[in-house]
């Protein structure tokens, strides 16, 4: 909190129910596929449950494309997400949306990436708003089948309206990230990030990341007129971990560490 020169602590649990439909369309030789659907969110804070606790409804479309005159592909999403906290008067609403274009043949080791992204967030019956911008440029480079490099300058802006008082902040955010694929089981990811606040220094920030993950197919036979088929379904393991650190914030902890494991099942 830049207000008070602290760190709020929080403890939050989101349970998340979703469903969608993932249709394809066709447009030449070029296709559109599109993951579209619904979710709810029970959210809770054992810290802070006030601030926290919420129940949401969120309605989403993500998008990516095959690539256009072998030259550009797209990707991008849109999404409304709103509710109530279940501890006071309050309810939110989030629209947000992003696109990203990958210039370069498919086949090339070479591309170009840019994108651009915006968020609103307003609750209600008070008047409080927060606006959120992002645009990067950037290169991607293979390095053979294995081995990705991407590097990036992003550049964000955010607004906040509370009641009759506004601020403005800005963030210029150089990232790169390297990814090793030894293999189609393996995959090792580095990610770097430095966070530059263009007024407000005391929240200047280091972010490293590294991750494993591993796939591993389960195999099923299945029996039709045809004969017997063995069908693969992928079950991924992934873990990592995150470290921020804020080097010149002096108002307690400025370094962090989140270890996190991930099961992604079909």
């Amino acid at each position: 909190m830049p207000s008070t020169n602290s760190i709020v602590s929080r403890n939050t649990t989101d349970y998340a129910f979703n469903v969608g439909l993932n249709p394809t369309v066709n447009i030449g030789s070029n296709v559109l596929t599109f993951n579209s659907g619904v979710q709810a969110t029970v959210r809770r804070d054992s810290e802070s449950p006030v601030a926290m606790n919420q129940n949401l409804y969120r309605v989403f479309t993500y998008m990516s494309t095959s690539s256009f005159f072998n030259a550009v592909s797209v990707s991008g999403y849109v999404s409304r997400e709103s509710g109530p906290f279940t501890e006071s008067n309050l309810q939110s609403q989030t629209l947000s949306a992003a696109i990203d274009f990958r210039v370069g043949a498919p086949w090339g080791k070479t591309a170009l990436v840019t994108g651009w992204g915006a968020s609103k967030q307003q609750f209600s019956p008070v008047h409080f708003e927060n606006y959120l911008t992002s645009s990067y440029l950037g290169i991607e480079r293979r390095f053979g089948e294995r081995l990705n490099v991407r590097a990036v300058a992003e550049d964000l802006r955010a607004w906040r309206v509370v009641g009759t008082n506004s601020g403005i902040a800005q963030n210029l955010r150089p990232a790169g990230i390297v990814d090793f694929t030894p293999n189609h089981k393996w995959d090792m990811q580095v990610s770097t990030a430095y966070s530059n606040n263009r007024s407000f220094h005391a929240y200047d920030a280091i972010q490293n990341g590294f991750s494993i993950s591993y796939a591993r197919p389960f195999r099923r036979k299945f029996h039709d007129d045809s004969g017997t088929v063995v069908l693969e379904y992928p079950i991924r393991f992934s873990a990592g971990v995150q470290q921020e650190t804020f080097f010149n914030f002096a108002g307690g902890q400025n370094q962090q560490f989140k270890p996190y494991v991930r099961i992604s099942l079909f």
